[in-house]
């Protein structure tokens, strides 16, 4: 069951997130955090998101930080290992909490140990254009403050963002723990808080740190800022995949072909968090077993480091979507066509 709740931010939106996270790891008696941190030195260099084990270090937590270097959720399996029997909160983006998911499904990481926390994203740049924007605005968290700024209609300038997130499906945070939304609504007077206690049935003893329950006014300009975020992205994907069409692979093994003309290369791989439990396996020949690179496309998340860590500029996010998309299609094509009683089997 799910259950809304609305917090005030007496106009400092960030800093009642940092409150709110801190209460989360007491309540919670946490022992380690997977967090973003702020720049504290040089302004527009990032910090790898670290694991943090003192609450206090929480202030200077940033989420909503514009640029993504990583996707956290690569870290997990290997923190987890090092931290055997810890209770372990996770702040995470929508893509890095669909990443985990897939993870959580194919049974290599103990959901039980974790508090995941997702929060809306408002978009991040360019490694570059980060550091060029933090260095003209003195530190990414005044960055940050502009972009919560806009974040009442959907943020700013989505023309500059990674490619990856002009073509997200969708930057709503959702299936975690405890899900903070602020896209569509006015941060300095309030932002939402989703619980679920499907996972954690403790969760709902954090009424007493909300507002009350959301007021539904609140909810659907969420929801509708959304819809709109979410449709312009896909219009962005349609109108990229129409200018692709010459280049882009339209199946599987095409796309094997183009990683075997990449050579020795594995940027792509070795930068998706997917990969870090279920890595491709190639042949002699250098080119990689099908199964694997179905099953990898089909898991993906749609974070965009692939693209990112690519030399040649492949435009990776667009190509995966896309193909997964098919795969998606044709399995589910696949199963229609299948007899009811094989259907009935299945289930």
């Amino acid at each position: 069951m799910n259950t809304q709740w609305m917090v005030e931010t007496h106009g400092d939106p960030l800093g009642t997130i940092q409150q709110f996270i801190m209460t989360l790891w007491h309540e919670f008696d946490l022992e380690a955090m997977l967090v973003p941190l702020n720049d504290t030195q040089t302004p527009g260099v990032e910090v790898p998101t670290p694991l943090i084990n003192h609450p206090g270090t929480l202030a200077e937590i940033n989420p909503f930080k514009p640029v993504m270097t990583m996707n956290t959720a690569k870290l997990i399996p290997e923190v987890m290992r090092a931290y055997p029997q810890t209770k372990l909160g996770l702040m995470l983006r929508p893509c890095e909490t669909r990443a985990l998911f897939e993870m959580i499904g194919r049974g290599v990481i103990d959901q039980d140990r974790l508090l995941i926390i997702s929060i809306d994203c408002l978009g991040t740049y360019p490694a570059d254009e980060f550091q060029w924007r933090s260095r003209r605005k003195g530190s990414s968290e005044e960055l940050t403050r502009e972009s919560l700024h806009f974040a009442r209609v959907g943020g700013i300038a989505a023309y500059r963002y990674r490619s990856a997130c002009q073509t997200c499906i969708t930057p709503k945070a959702q299936q975690a723990d405890v899900n903070i939304g602020v896209l569509g609504l006015p941060v300095r007077q309030y932002i939402l808080v989703e619980t679920t206690d499907d996972h954690i049935p403790e969760i709902s003893r954090l009424a007493p740190f909300t507002n009350g329950l959301a007021d539904q006014s609140l909810v659907l300009k969420r929801e509708r800022c959304i819809d709109k975020i979410n449709g312009r992205n896909q219009n962005t994907h349609e109108r990229i995949i129409q200018s692709l069409c010459d280049i882009l692979p339209n199946h599987v093994t095409e796309l094997i072909q183009q990683f075997k003309n990449c050579g020795s290369c594995q940027n792509c791989l070795e930068s998706c968090p997917i990969c870090a439990i279920d890595f491709p396996r190639s042949r002699k020949d250098g080119r990689y077993v099908r199964a694997d690179i179905t099953r990898w496309i089909l898991s993906c998340a749609g974070c965009g480091m692939c693209e990112q860590s690519c030399p040649s500029r492949l435009p990776l996010s667009v190509i995966f979507r896309h193909l997964k998309r098919q795969l998606e299609e044709s399995r589910q094509n696949m199963l229609n066509e299948l007899p009811g009683e094989h259907l009935s089997l299945m289930h």
